[in-house]
C-alpha cells in the first residue's frame, strides 16, 4: 500500500493548529475577570428605627435566579427590583438557611412578609414590585416598614 505524499504535510499542519489552539486556551485562562462588585448597604426603615444590612441589588433575570441562600458570599440581604409588578411565588429551593421574605410595592413599602425554610415556596397572593430577602433572625420586618432606595 502506497502512502499519500501529502500525509506528512497534513500531519504537520494539524500539529501546528492544535498548538495554536492550546496556546490560545492558555492565554484566555489567565485573562483578568471583572471584579465582583462590593456589597451594597440596604437600609430598612422599621418601627424600631433605621437598620442597615450588607447586601446586593438584583435587577436582572440572572441575578433573580441566584437567591440569597444560593450565594456563597456572606450577605445579610438581597433586594430584588422588578421593572413590572408580578405576583409570582417566591421559592427557597436549594437554599442553605432559612430566610425572611418581604414583598414590596413600587415605593419600597412592605406589603407582606413570609418566613421560608430551605425548599419552601410562598405565593403572596398580591402583586409586588420588589422583594427584600433577609437571613432569618437578623431583622424582623413587618408590613408598613420601608426599604429605602
Amino acid at each position: 500500500m502506497e502512502r499519500n505524499p501529502l500525509f506528512p504535510l497534513a500531519a504537520f499542519l494539524l500539529l501546528v493548529l492544535l498548538s495554536v489552539f492550546s496556546l490560545l486556551g492558555y492565554l484566555l485562562a489567565f485573562r483578568k475577570l471583572p471584579p465582583t462588585p462590593s456589597p451594597t448597604a440596604i437600609q430598612v426603615e422599621t418601627r424600631e428605627g433605621l437598620k442597615t444590612l450588607k447586601g446586593r441589588l438584583a435587577r436582572t433575570p440572572e441575578a433573580w435566579a441566584r437567591g440569597l441562600g444560593l450565594r456563597q458570599e456572606p450577605l445579610e440581604a438581597l433586594l430584588y427590583l422588578f421593572p413590572e409588578a408580578t405576583d409570582a411565588p417566591f421559592s427557597a429551593e436549594g437554599y442553605r438557611f432559612p430566610v425572611q421574605v418581604a414583598f414590596l410595592d413600587g415605593e419600597g413599602r412592605v406589603l407582606k412578609v413570609a418566613h421560608l425554610k430551605p425548599g419552601e415556596t410562598y405565593a403572596p397572593g398580591t402583586a409586588y414590585r420588589g422583594v427584600l430577602e433577609v437571613r432569618e433572625g437578623l431583622l424582623e420586618v413587618s408590613p408598613g416598614d420601608r426599604v429605602l432606595p
